[in-house]
């Protein structure tokens, strides 16, 4: 072989301190050094480098660089690493190609064959693709142990000659060779251009196939569209991409194969460069005479290097899909997307088949189950690279595409977990849901759907009971029971029908605490305190429990009932828990003026008849409610507090009184004073004649007071007082605690004979009560357990054609008696408009004062503005609407508190 190189003529200069010769005329190559050197590359390659020297072949390598042959020894290594990785893939690796894979699809397997499949044939198969896989291996390793060896004695090649002239080194040409030699060859003979032009040279050492791109023709003719090498049954890459797939496929269906295999194969792939192969062979360039190559066959200058069109050419992806230039392994460019798209049908079809098959528990443990299988095999035998693409493709494809499905499963789905409390797979359902962008607000909307649900079924199941304003069906005529004694019960009436009413109001309030109970629970356990997902339970029950228009009436009522009978059976600390549930309910309510209002009431009953468990009980109530709502809200509860405190001291002074006077009170008289302005007692119409006897106590108890501060006015209110009073029957005498109205009522019996009667106007007439009251009391006289009157006709209602004598043969084993007034503790229509138009009274003021307030500090404001501002500051309380602020804002200029602009009649300024 021959190097065209320029003529150099030898001239001598003379001067100075010696002679300076030009140098010597390089001639042909070190022939022997080069065949020594290609014997040692084929003793290497036959594993028999123990044989040869090191530091002799170095130099053979040195003194051929040094005298600028380095192209020429480049392209012997090339032709012969080239001829080595063909004989090897001809002899190993095309005879273990598997059977199955030369006619399975590139990207997937079918889904016929998949349901075919059998545990047999996926051993086969996995056996097949393994040895193909160890081929590779086995290559591969003869391949880089040979590799290095030579780096380490072309290593002065690789210091003065490659990294100057802008080819490979020695190992990434050996790489790139068997990407190209082995991974890309094909069974097929090498393909002849057709669009080759007349001056093509002589093809380059190491070309085997037309897939290269490094080694296209320069024609500019339109080239057909682009064939990759994975879609070419005839190559290796075809076999080892579809190899690796089918073995995953059949680790994923179960039956265990060589992670090692896999590992080993990824490896190889990961560290090979999907480029075209450098051009070669490499010529010396004429007329510089430094051994620079020249690339043979490539477009552009001959002097271009690693920037010419050839360059350009070698930097596009050869086996898969990719950006130019960026130097990706085949593994990125075309095993990843491959695997990552078999792996999406595969896990498409089973998780449609497994919603199906399995229930919604099942099914997030069989997902769960695959996304840790997934993950141990990613972290197994894939590059890091693909673990986050796999990991966010399984979570798309077995969690996001199912989000409803699962939520909504006919059998088990989220209804069936919250309402069966599964907190281990509520807990499964909230992380795998974490694990997608749209899991958690699906999950929020479906907790609050079913929160919203439920309470809708809370609400109308006590709506059946509450709101039934059907009349009560008729009595039943009672047996005959003329003492008394209340064994005969009525099955109807209105006092069955007031305490089913009570019952279901106090029901609602324990389903709803309940349901809150279930949920706290849940929030903790299984769904770790997650503050988004405790909002959303807030508002669900903010949405249904305000939906209920009586809930301020039911939870007022609940508390009622539990601070006057609460302690019973129960200990403090058992208490505090239930009042503090309700307090919970209390945050949900919008109308919290309303509710103060049904507490208030419910207070001042509970302290009048001083049925309240304690003093310290409903202290302990109201610090709640002033950390819940702030000091005006307790305002008035603390104020009846303080009343009933200033009255026991007053009741001892008018004790101590009464036993220094001369003439004293016919009965001793516990009253308490209540303020006008923190008790919710509207005016009456009416006053009930007293007795004379009641009135004589009055009278005195009022002198007294009188006495001891000037300027007050004192009302009897004798519908809200009790009184002792020792009746005698035929039998025996008993001492009754009845009201202050049943005691005027019985006094009218007083010295009538024993079968006198006096008719229902009689005792209107007499005692001037309201006839609702008087039914009231005359229902707990005459119809109730204990009948001291007796009733003619019998029935448990009140008509005006009734009438009534004393019961003288009553009879009762108990000495003393309590006979409670038959009360509606569940307003009645009327009691509750009367009770809203009190509230939208209020509300009024409450109006008026937030829009002084704001307009003495803003001076002026827009008219919507200030609108906003009294919505903003008054919505802690109740939920205010435009129209009554509006009409405030009217009134509050037509009483001169503000005025309109002149210039801008939308804006409003306080008038001090």
């Amino acid at each position: 072989m021959s190097l065209g190189v320029p003529k150099v003529q030898r001239k001598t200069v003379k001067g100075g301190a010696g002679v300076v010769r030009a140098p010597k005329k390089h001639g042909e190559p070190d022939t022997k050094g080069l065949e020594r050197l290609s014997d040692a590359i084929k003793q290497i390659q036959q594993h028999n480098a123990s044989q040869l020297s090191f530091e002799e072949h170095y130099r053979y390598a040195y003194n051929l660089v040094l005298r600028k042959h380095g192209h020429t020894l480049y392209n012997k290594v090339a032709e012969l690493v080239t001829a080595h990785l063909e004989k090897e893939t001809t002899d190993n690796i095309v005879p273990a190609f598997p059977p199955s894979s030369s006619s399975a699809s590139l990207t997937t397997t079918s889904a016929s064959s998949s349901a075919t499949a059998n545990a047999s044939a996926n051993v086969q198969a996995a056996q097949a693709g393994q040895l193909f896989l160890d081929r590779i291996k086995a290559v591969w390793d003869d391949h880089t142990a040979c590799m290095g060896k030579l780096r380490d004695v072309l290593k002065y090649m690789d210091k003065t000659y490659t990294g100057t002239n802008g080819v490979p080194p020695i190992w990434d040409l050996g790489l790139a060779l068997f990407f190209h030699r082995v991974i890309l060859f094909s069974t097929d003979p090498k393909p002849k251009s057709k669009q080759a032009s007349s001056s093509t040279p002589t093809p380059r050492v190491g070309s085997t196939s037309s897939f290269a791109n490094g080694i296209s023709s320069s024609s500019s003719t339109a080239a057909p569209a682009r064939v990759l090498p994975t879609s070419n049954s005839t190559t290796v890459a075809h076999h080892l991409i579809n190899t690796l797939l089918t073995v995953i496929r059949i680790e994923r269906e179960g039956e265990v194969v060589s992670r090692h295999s896999i590992q080993s194969t990824v490896e190889i792939l990961s560290q090979l460069t999907d480029e075209g192969l450098v051009a070669l062979p490499l010529t010396a360039s004429v007329g510089i005479g430094a051994g620079a190559p020249a690339y043979n066959g490539s477009s552009g200058s001959s002097s271009g290097g690693v920037g010419s069109g050839a360059a350009s050419l070698r930097s596009k992806p050869v086996m898969g899909e990719g950006p130019a230039g960026e130097q990706l392994s085949p593994y990125k460019t075309s095993f990843e997307a491959a695997f990552l798209k078999q792996t999406r049908e595969f896990y498409t079809r089973e998780s449609q088949a497994l919603l199906i098959e399995c229930d919604a528990p099942n099914y997030l443990i069989r997902i769960q189950r695959r996304l840790e299988e997934e993950a141990l095999r990613a972290q197994s035998y894939l590059a890091r690279s693909t673990e986050p693409l796999l990991t966010k493709l399984l979570e798309d494809v077995l969690i996001n595409k199912h989000l409803t499905a699962i939520l909504e499963h006919s059998a088990s789905g989220l209804a069936t977990l919250i309402n069966d409390s599964r907190i281990e797979d509520l807990q499964r359902l909230y992380n795998l849901f974490g694990r997608v962008e749209r899991g958690r607000p699906t999950l929020q909307s479906g907790i609050s759907a079913w929160i919203v649900m439920i309470g809708k079924q809370i609400n109308e199941g006590l709506l059946v009971v509450v709101e039934e304003d059907a009349p009560a069906p008729a009595a039943e005529p009672e047996e005959e029971d003329p003492k008394g004694k209340g064994k005969a019960k009525a099955k109807g009436g209105p006092d069955a029908s007031m305490g089913a009413k009570t019952k279901a109001a106090l029901g609602w309030v324990q389903n709803v605490l309940d349901l809150k109970d279930k949920f706290d629970t849940l929030l903790i356990e299984a769904f770790a305190s997650d503050k988004s997902i405790e909002k959303s339970i807030n508002d669900a029950f903010n949405t249904f429990v305000n939906q209920n228009h009586k809930s301020p009436e039911y939870i007022s009522l609940f508390i009622d009932e539990n601070l006057k009978k609460g302690l019973k059976g129960k200990s403090e600390a058992e208490v505090d828990e239930v009042l503090n549930k309700t307090i919970a309910l209390f945050r949900f309510l919008t109308e919290k003026d309303a509710f103060e209002r049904y507490y208030n009431s419910h207070l001042a009953k509970r302290l009048i008849s001083q049925r309240s468990v304690s003093d310290d009980a409903e202290r302990n109530m109201l610090a709640k409610f002033r950390i819940e709502a702030g000091a005006a809200f307790t305002k008035s509860a603390e104020g009846m507090m303080k009343d009933v405190k200033t009255s026991e001291d007053a009741i001892a002074e008018y004790k101590r009184h009464q036993d220094r006077a001369t003439d004293k009170a016919p009965f001793d008289m516990v009253p308490i004073i209540c303020g006008q302005n923190n008790w919710p007692f509207s005016n009456i119409d009416r006053l009930c004649n007293l007795p004379d006897v009641l009135l004589k106590g009055v009278a005195a108890y009022s002198a007294f007071y009188n006495t001891k501060h000037s300027g007050r006015k004192l009302t009897f209110r004798p519908e809200l007082g009790n009184v002792e009073v020792r009746v005698k029957f035929d039998a025996r005498s008993h001492e009754l605690t009845v009201s202050t109205h049943a005691m005027v009522v019985l006094a009218l019996f007083e010295g009538l004979a024993k079968e006198e009667t006096l008719s229902y106007n009689d005792v209107e007439r007499t005692t001037n009560m309201a006839p609702a009251e008087l039914k009231r009391t005359l229902q707990s006289l005459a119809c109730a357990k204990y009948k001291i009157l007796t009733k003619v006709p019998k029935g448990r209602d009140i008509n005006d054609d009734d009438v009534f004598f004393f019961n003288s043969a009553f009879t009762c084993p108990l000495a003393k008696i309590r006979i409670q007034t038959v009360v509606n503790k569940v307003e009645t229509a009327e009691e509750r408009k009367e009770t809203e138009g009190k509230v939208e009274e209020e509300r009024r003021s409450l109006y008026d004062a937030c829009i002084v307030r704001v307009m003495k500090d803003r001076k002026q404001m827009l008219h919507q503005e200030l609108v906003s501002e009294v919505i903003k500051q008054l919505s802690s309380r109740f939920k205010p609407s435009p129209p009554p602020i509006k009409q405030s804002i009217e009134r509050l200029i037509e009483k001169e508190y503000l005025e309109r602009d002149d210039t801008d009649r939308r804006k409003l300024r306080y008038l001090a």
